[in-house]
């Protein structure tokens, strides 16, 4: 981004912050006949200005906040007579709350315009359509499967898949009825959720329910482990997506399954793309090679005697795309291509399961099965590392690291059109604002008892630098920043400190109830104490901004610990 446009990222968004902030307190001075002396943004000497009527409108050479200056804020100042009932100190009291609260509620109440701008602007959602049943989860075990529509559950119509979701995360332990369109026919499958621990907004945890779906259908990529299998002596190789069985065309896993299944013992003649890693340096670019195969099925019985065919075809769903160089999954010998089975000696049944599963227990040794591309088996204990780093606004973040990554794709069913847009955006603005200020209160509190460190602080510095990377990303990005900092600047000024509008609102609550305003010298006292601790606050903020953005040096060395017991050699 140029200079220009990256003062103008942090210039617009400080400016449209202080701007709603401060037309709060001025729309309601109004409303109630309070005389505005000088509606002002920024602090300190004025740039430039008009007065326009009884009012002074300036630009301030400080973009360090704003005011609105009202007649008779300070009970001490000196009122002509014939402005004492424009006075703000002869206003009831209720009128001055009204005047004071407006300016934070204010800032809530722009995330909601800016959330109701955003949603009413989508047309499209993912219907209810299930593309993967994780295995041995409620929603395997109730009979669901791929390609189901779900139409009701409990007797309530479902159009959205985020209406499914939200209905089994609140419903852990509750027995749900699910209505699913299987083809032609409508059926009803009874699903109850299991309760899992998950991180929420600030590594909140929060305990919702699970039943093992997703609307994502995994395409046909496969992992090839057995070097003596059909699939192997065919050709085929790890990481390959199939494109047609027997010159039927197959998108899904699913379809893919069922084609071979299909097939039997007859030989299958599959097509299939591969894909190469570019040696260009700038860029990640992958050309995908077509090819064919012909893998014919071995039959193998069962101890039962019973016959089945198989082919040495894997879904690629479990097995390492790739490995981050000295990360435990690394240490303990885990490499590209190799199948991950197994988890504190039960079977794995999706990544997902994985994932989530380590995410539970940070501070748990895990003990992980493998086996690798030479078709052997390994076992091996780790335990994930916490390892700290600057995320995009230069803010440290702690993420837990195991270092295996997998890469499956995916696909979705065909968006349906959103029904009532103008009820869809408003509910979801409403819900959006509710859940940002909580999380923001959350937030606070976390700060407030130690469980964050104060170095998490930042100033204008901090605001400015997200404000130009989030102008970098797009519109939605910047004005989803906007609608964060500006519910944390209403928050922020309910704080009872003198010199914030939560101050003021300590002062009326006094005289609520001792029926007469502190006096002149307890509210000087209280201002400077507050005042104090405001440029205290904010000079250990601006230290923080520039530890932050002027850190020299590489970050100390990572301990990763990894005990190794093969059952055998790589």
């Amino acid at each position: 981004m140029s200079p220009f446009g990256a003062v103008a990222a942090v210039v617009v968004m400080l400016g449209v912050l202080i701007l709603v902030h401060e037309l709060g307190h001025f729309v309601f001075a109004k409303v109630f006949d309070v005389k505005v002396l000088r509606f002002s943004l920024g602090f300190g000497p004025r740039i430039v200005g008009i007065t326009l009527g009884e009012t002074e409108y300036r630009l301030s050479a400080l973009p360090l906040g704003g005011y609105v200056r009202l007649l008779g804020e300070d009970p001490a100042e000196p009122i002509p007579p014939v402005d004492r009932p424009r006075a703000l100190a002869a206003k009831p009291l209720w009128q001055r709350y009204v005047v004071v609260i407006a300016g934070p509620v204010f800032n809530l109440l722009l995330p909601f315009f800016i959330y109701f701008i955003h949603f009413a602007g989508q047309r499209t959602m993912l219907p209810p359509t299930i593309g993967t049943v994780v295995p041995d989860l409620p929603a395997a075990s109730s009979g669901l499967l791929p390609g189901d529509r779900v139409e009701s559950i409990d007797g309530q119509r479902v159009r959205y898949w985020e209406e499914v979701e939200q209905k089994i995360s609140t419903s852990a332990g509750k027995t749900l009825r699910f209505a699913i369109r299987r083809g032609p026919d409508v059926e009803e499958r009874d699903v109850t959720p299991v309760e899992i621990e998950r991180s929420g907004p600030l590594r909140r945890k929060e305990r919702v329910g699970q039943i093992g779906v997703s609307p994502k259908f995994h395409l046909p990529e496969i992992g090839v482990i057995d070097p003596s299998s059909p699939a192997a002596q065919a050709g085929l190789k790890t990481f390959d997506f199939i494109t047609a069985v027997n010159g039927v065309p197959v998108a899904t896993w699913t379809e893919f399954a069922k084609a071979v299944e299909h097939a039997g013992a007859s030989p299958l003649r599959l097509n299939y793309v591969r894909g190469g890693y570019s040696a260009v340096p700038f860029a990640h670019i992958e050309i995908e090679e077509p090819g064919s195969a012909v893998v014919i099925p071995v039959a193998v019985f069962d101890a039962a005697g019973r016959r089945h065919y198989e082919t040495g075809i894997l879904s690629a769903a479990l097995f390492v795309f790739s490995i981050e160089p000295g990360s435990p999954a690394d240490r303990i010998g885990l490499r590209r291509g190799d199948q991950i089975v197994s988890l504190d000696g039960a079977p794995l049944a999706h990544w997902e399961v994985l994932r989530e599963k380590l995410a539970s227990h940070p501070e748990k040794d895990f003990r992980i099965g493998w086996i690798s591309s030479a078709n052997t088996s390994h076992e091996a204990t780790f335990r994930q590392v916490v390892r700290s780093q600057p995320d995009v606004n230069q803010q440290e973040e702690k993420q837990l690291w195991f270092g295996a990554l997998n890469r499956l794709a995916w696909k979705t069913d065909v968006p349906v059109p959103i029904t009532n847009r103008f009820g869809y955006a408003l509910g979801h603005s409403i819900k959006h604002t509710g859940e940002t200020v909580a999380t923001m209160v959350y937030g606070f509190g976390e700060i407030v008892s130690g469980n964050v460190p104060l170095s998490s602080l930042g100033s204008l510095g901090m605001i400015g630098h997200a404000a130009i990377v989030a102008a970098e990303q797009g519109l939605d990005q910047y004005l989803w920043l906007m609608a964060v900092i500006s519910v944390n600047l209403g928050l922020l000024n309910f704080l009872p400190v003198p010199i914030l509008d939560g101050g003021l609102l300590v002062f009326f609550t006094l005289e609520l109830f001792k029926r007469r305003p502190p006096s002149p010298r307890a509210r000087q006292l209280a201002t400077k104490v507050g005042l104090v601790v405001v440029v205290t606050l904010t000079v250990f903020a601006l230290r923080n901004d520039v530890e932050r953005f002027l850190k020299l040096g590489d970050p100390p060395p990572l301990d990763v610990g990894g005990q190794t017991s093969d059952s055998e050699g790589r």
